[in-house]
């Protein structure tokens, strides 16, 4: 079975890498990784998460941990891992090559990075959608923050880009907001809708 499966998205409750991995361990089928890397962004990281990495293993990219947390799992039996150049590959050959799995101090470091990730301040939307039905310019609130979110986890990640650019033939840009105000009257969240949008249409119009 081939399922997505990586560190940052192990508890995630949408992608559920942990779930599917222990339904699947548990009745001995083999699994075929996708997304090990989470399409690059665990390879370019902020700052501060490549540091704590580095700090760990100086001798290890940042990559290579993503890719020794797959490899640690009993029962995986393959792992894709996209690569963009020869400097890709000649680091994914040499994780594999010789091949260290995860010990538990390198655990205790991935779930260091890992708490930092998800502690890090992320737009409270619960995607109620009451903000949207009364919106005169018709955006698509809610979508437009998980992109945010993940921007905001991940500034290096395309994918948000993408997600946005595909949503825009459908919803209004973060920037056409008018700043009525409608959004804000009706959630439940008290969110500042009108200062996210502009957050939003900072880094994605």
């Amino acid at each position: 079975m081939q399922i997505q499966l990586n560190y940052a998205d192990w508890n995630n409750k949408v992608v559920r890498s942990g779930e599917l991995y222990d339904i699947l361990h548990s009745r001995n089928i083999p699994m075929i990784i996708m997304e090990p890397v989470k399409g690059g962004t665990l390879a370019n990281m902020a700052p501060e998460f490549e540091k704590m990495f580095k700090d760990a293993r100086p001798d290890k990219s940042v990559a290579s941990w993503a890719l020794r947390f797959v490899a640690s799992l009993p029962g995986v039996v393959t792992i894709l891992s996209g690569m963009s150049n020869w400097e890709q590959m000649q680091d994914n050959i040499d994780t594999f090559k010789n091949f260290e799995p995860l010990t538990d101090d390198d655990k205790k470091v991935v779930d260091a990075v890992v708490t930092k990730m998800l502690g890090m301040q992320l737009v409270p939307c619960t995607s109620c959608r009451y903000c949207t039905d009364g919106c005169p310019m018709g955006i698509l609130i809610p979508d437009i923050f998980r992109a945010l979110n993940t921007l905001r986890q991940f500034p290096n990640d395309n994918r948000p880009h993408f997600f946005y650019n595909g949503l825009l033939g459908r919803s209004g840009r973060a920037a056409d907001c008018i700043a009525c105000g409608q959004c804000e009257g009706v959630c439940p969240q008290h969110l500042e809708i009108i200062e996210l949008l502009k957050e939003a249409s900072a880094v994605l119009d």
